[in-house]
């Protein structure tokens, strides 16, 4: 790595084909030194001509212990494809090795990890940088492309990735097991629940439905009874603006079921925010899944995926794969400056279709997810207040899911938990206030505007894809 050559703090690390390091000597003098930088890198990286002003601007901000950048796929002198990665995203990490190469590691931190565990082959930096993750060391992001892989050269192996995992686990004294993902070489996390606890399904409704059919909320409540979760640790609140209840009577559950009469008085405009508000307030459990009633469940274990990761301490909320009734993707998560807002990536397009990173077909964190499913804990809306009342039927998830992060808490999707949306059913179509678009625009156009789940060198496009311009990385010959 000539370009790194002249840089007397940075150690380059190449790595072979197995992507242990070619020289061992290289690590086994290591001292702790804060001042002290490996590269790592597969052997036959090029690194980008610019890779040394990114290299000593991510050394000047110094409060990290790994930094990572994005990287290209290259056949000869061709740019075949970019990895744009997002910063530190704990549930993708978990079901991808996203982080990757190249990777710059602090020398203290190296040395404080205990140093490189062999033992997991191609997956040993991925058993590092879990490592680090557990053990609170800070992560960076460079948002450029630093280096190009020869196309052929492999990468971290599933059968590593998994053994490396199942230790984190172990170490990290987990409740969780690791199955096979969605898609080849990703893994799943599945909580081990040894009692599951009681949850509320938070359901508004007006007892709308097709022409010809059901109103929604009875499928959805027939679906319900599908579920593996056990029922008798599933309350069903209902927030009902018909006071009438025949409906319910002519078609019994077995599930336990409060209604609550939520009728508005005549020229009342509707005002989703309060409503659910005034719902999750009501509930009696800590757990809870806010959710429309438009929709009816694909996953007989949907809740075990939702609260996989709704019960950890710092996630806020967890969203699901939604689909429409032809099976088209309505919601994968969120991404910030999406159509000018917060929009959701691949919209429309085929459910079994490839999509970028295959981050609609792996659970990861995302800025924001819908509130049409949303399992979270009562605490958690307690400490966020609920959701803001002034957005009456738009941005009120979204927001939720911003102020939650500006907390502290994590926001998940996890494409494990699958459902039919029929969209906009429950509620009707209201056009959005001007009042409320500019509010929420004042409040988070700067952090829309750079998207720590996304990346700047992908387009804000619903397909997802790197932009044009990122493609014209030079490399080193």
């Amino acid at each position: 790595m000539p370009a790194l050559a002249d840089l007397p703090n940075v150690v380059p690390v190449p790595l072979d084909r197995r992507l242990q390091p070619a020289d061992p000597a290289t690590l086994a003098g290591l001292v702790s030194d804060d001042d002290i930088w490996l590269f790592v890198a597969p052997s036959g990286a090029r690194l980008a001509r610019n890779a040394r002003i990114h290299i000593e601007a991510a050394i000047r901000r110094a409060w990290a212990g790994i930094v990572y950048a994005d990287s290209g796929r290259v056949r000869g002198r061709d740019l075949l494809s970019l990895d744009c990665k997002p910063q530190l995203n704990p549930a993708l990490l978990q079901a991808t090795d996203y982080i990757g190469f190249p990777l710059l590691i602090r020398a203290s931190a190296f040395t404080r990890l205990g140093g490189l565990r062999t033992g997991y082959g191609t997956a040993a930096w991925y058993d590092l940088c879990l490592r680090a993750y557990r053990t609170g060391i800070g992560f960076d992001r460079i948002a450029a492309t630093l280096i190009g892989i020869p196309h052929r050269q492999p990468l971290s192996q599933a059968a590593d990735r998994e053994q490396a995992l199942h230790q984190f686990l172990r170490e990290a004294d987990r409740p969780f097991e690791i199955r096979p993902g969605l898609v080849p070489g990703a893994m799943e996390l599945r909580r081990l629940f040894t009692a599951h606890p009681v949850v509320t399904l938070v359901i508004p409704t007006r007892q709308s439905g097709p022409p010809d059919g059901r109103p929604y909320i009875i499928d959805l409540l027939r679906s319900i009874e599908s579920s593996s979760w056990p029922l008798d640790r599933i309350r069903i609140l209902i927030g009902d603006d018909q006071a009438d209840e025949a409906l319910y009577r002519q078609h019994p559950t077995r599930l336990d079921v409060r209604r609550i009469v939520t009728a508005r008085p005549a020229g009342e405009p509707f005002n989703y925010a309060r409503k659910m508000n005034a719902l999750w307030r009501a509930a009696d459990t800590e757990h809870l899944v806010l959710m429309n009633d438009d929709m009816t469940i694909r996953s007989p274990d949907w809740l075990e995926a939702l609260f996989t990761f709704a019960m950890e301490e710092d996630v806020g909320g967890v969203g699901a794969r939604l689909l429409f009734p032809d099976h088209r993707i309505q919601h994968a998560g969120m991404v910030g400056g999406l159509y000018g807002g917060c929009g959701h990536p691949w919209f429309g397009q085929p459910a079994d279709r490839p999509t970028y990173g295959n981050w609609a077909s792996v659970h990861r964190d995302w800025c924001a997810v819908t509130g049409a499913v949303f399992a979270t804990r009562k605490s958690v809306l307690e400490r966020a207040n609920g959701f803001d009342e002034r957005f009456s039927l738009e941005f009120n998830d979204v927001d939720l899911c911003l102020r939650l992060k500006t907390l502290g808490y994590r926001i998940v999707y996890t494409p494990h938990a699958e459902l039919i949306h029929y969209e906009r059913s429950s509620r009707g179509q209201t056009a959005q206030p001007g009042e409320e678009i500019a509010l929420f625009l004042r409040r988070w156009r700067d952090f829309l505007a750079d998207d720590p789940m996304y990346s700047p060198q992908l387009a804000r496009r619903a397909e997802v894809r790197p932009k044009p311009e990122s493609f014209t990385v030079v490399l080193s010959p």
